[in-house]
């Protein structure tokens, strides 16, 4: 399952029925950001992680390789088992395609905040 798949933008261009007069509407539905989602989900995947580390080893390869580090808040890295590993660092790839994966050294995806900043080569 994607982790951005409850988040879809064409949602709010359909159209939807006015709201009865006699029931006032007091819950709005929060705003549903995919870098927000994605991190509350490997939030809950990784409940002690606060940084989250992603690297391509080999991009120019076939197969590159991923390598994931999960930081927690006093930056001791955290252990987790190779399946998640994979498994996260495809989603945070995927998540944000644009971000010259290939290029660079990696990017640190923080999960306090949900914003991708890149690591020092």
């Amino acid at each position: 399952m994607s982790p951005i798949a409850d988040c879809n933008p064409k949602a709010a261009t359909r159209p939807t029925p006015a709201p009865r007069a006699s029931t006032p509407r007091t819950s709005v539905p929060p705003v549903c950001a995919p870098a927000e989602r994605l991190a509350e989900q490997l939030a809950s995947m990784l409940p002690d992680a606060a940084i989250v580390q992603v690297r391509l080893l080999g991009p120019r390869t076939l197969w590159p390789h991923l390598r994931l580090t999960a930081v927690n808040e006093r930056g001791l890295v955290l252990r987790i088992p190779r399946a998640k590993v994979l498994t996260i660092a495809r989603w945070i790839i995927r998540s944000f395609p644009h971000a010259g994966w290939a290029a660079s050294g990696g990017h640190a995806f923080d999960l306090r905040t949900a914003k991708l900043h890149g690591l020092e080569a």
